[in-house]
């Protein structure tokens, strides 16, 4: 399973590199797609990532914080709000 996963990340992000070169913006959003990886490839992909996000957006949503934290990038976490703040949105 990991390696399908792998591959369908690196495919993602070639066409998402392929429309930057032709003037588009593209953003990839990734959510929890290298679960199965394992730490070797793991460490492949976010060299990998890194590099497609100097010309692409990349958006990783995980609930494996810790093993995120060294692919770089700004941190966003929600947190519980009031009923107050939903009426207002």
């Amino acid at each position: 399973m990991g390696t399908q996963e792998q591959i369908a990340v690196l495919v993602r992000l070639a066409f998402a590199e392929m429309l930057v070169e032709l003037g588009h913006p593209a953003t990839i959003v990734l959510d929890d797609a290298l679960v199965f990886s394992d730490d070797r490839r793991m460490s492949r992909m976010f060299v990998i990532l890194n590099m497609a996000a100097r010309n692409v957006q990349v958006i990783v949503l995980t609930c494996r914080e810790q093993l995120f934290e060294g692919l770089g990038g700004r941190q966003l976490a929600l947190e519980a709000g009031g009923s107050e703040e939903l009426i207002s949105a």
